[in-house]
């Protein structure tokens, strides 16, 4: 069994076009459920995340995203599960420009123990895009002459999304394929005729080092679309205790970035990644701002909680 899903898992990598064009996120180990919905219900606890990501500060119009997202277990009264499910959804709003794009979803997710260390997991998103274009805080000397911009101000789309994805992990490693977007659609951009809506692909994989202070855990995403090129974040990860974690990673050679994860206790845990570009945008907007706050929670019934001697069991 385990032969055949890895098997499945390598064929759609090989039937993959790369490119790049669907924005990522620097603590991608962090919010791995924004990228792949087979990440739904995988800890036992709930998960809320919440989080924002400032690219190119300072550069008039630069992309801002803000997102929101939840995800949960369903059955977890069982402590061991050999398959079990999970839900989540996302929200999220991006500003880049004259567009602002808003979207919804929901997941579903289905966990199934392949042996004693090894988990597969396939998911699916599904729900709307909603983009709408304005011009109003683009400085513009005659709007009235421009028959691109008369026809599509104020103008706006909703489109249906439908994502699936899959994960494998044990308690060391984890790979996961997502791929968005799959439903085709087709939209018209300011000024030019109707365009389909690319795919998008994202690969994440990593593997942690155990030691006896430090941990570390080097990582990589890989993210495509056809007719563009790949964008690949390397980073690795220093974490000690499970306390606080240091990361340091380069996004294609493209930008460097750092990150700082602190376990505020409770289930708290909050990151924050500063990336700076290694281009020609060093010359006017270099930096990008990166904060992720998550939530973790388990009901614990102290009415139930039980000792038990491994002896006799």
């Amino acid at each position: 069994m385990k032969k055949i899903l890895f098997s499945i898992f390598g064929l759609l990598l090989s039937g993959l076009i790369f490119g790049q064009q669907h924005p990522s996120y620097t603590q991608y180990t962090l919010n791995q459920f924004a990228l792949n919905p087979a990440v739904a219900g995988l800890k036992k606890c709930p998960q809320t995340s919440f989080g924002t990501r400032r690219q190119w500060s300072g550069f008039e119009g630069a992309p801002e995203h803000v997102f929101a997202s939840f995800n949960t277990r369903l059955n977890k009264a069982d402590q061991f599960p050999k398959n079990f499910h999970g839900i989540g959804a996302y929200i999220s709003n991006d500003r880049m420009g004259f567009s602002n794009y808003s979207m919804l979803k929901i997941s579903y997710a289905f966990h199934l123990k392949m042996s004693r260390n090894y988990h597969f997991s396939a998911g699916i998103f599904a729900g709307v895009h909603y983009q709408k274009t304005g011009f109003n805080n683009l400085r513009i000397r005659d709007r009235s002459n421009d028959p691109a911009i008369i026809s599509q101000e104020g103008s706006s789309i909703i489109f249906p999304e439908v994502s699936p994805g899959v994960f494998i992990h044990n308690n060391k490693f984890f790979a996961g394929l997502s791929m968005f977007q799959q439903y085709p659609t087709r939209i018209k951009e300011v000024g030019t005729k109707e365009n389909r809506l690319a795919a998008h692909y994202f690969l994440m994989t990593g593997y942690k080092i155990k030691g006896e202070v430090l941990n570390y855990t080097p990582s990589m995403l890989v993210s495509f679309a056809a007719f563009a090129p790949p964008t690949v974040d390397l980073t690795l990860t220093a974490d000690y205790k499970n306390k606080i974690s240091i990361a340091l990673g380069s996004k294609y050679l493209n930008s460097a970035y750092t990150t700082v994860q602190l376990n505020i206790g409770g289930g708290v845990k909050m990151g924050y990644s500063y990336e700076y570009a290694l281009t020609e945008l060093v010359r006017v907007a270099p930096s990008t701002h990166e904060l992720v706050l998550q939530f973790s929670s388990c009901h614990v019934d102290k009415n139930k909680i039980k000792v038990v001697c491994p002896a006799y069991q």
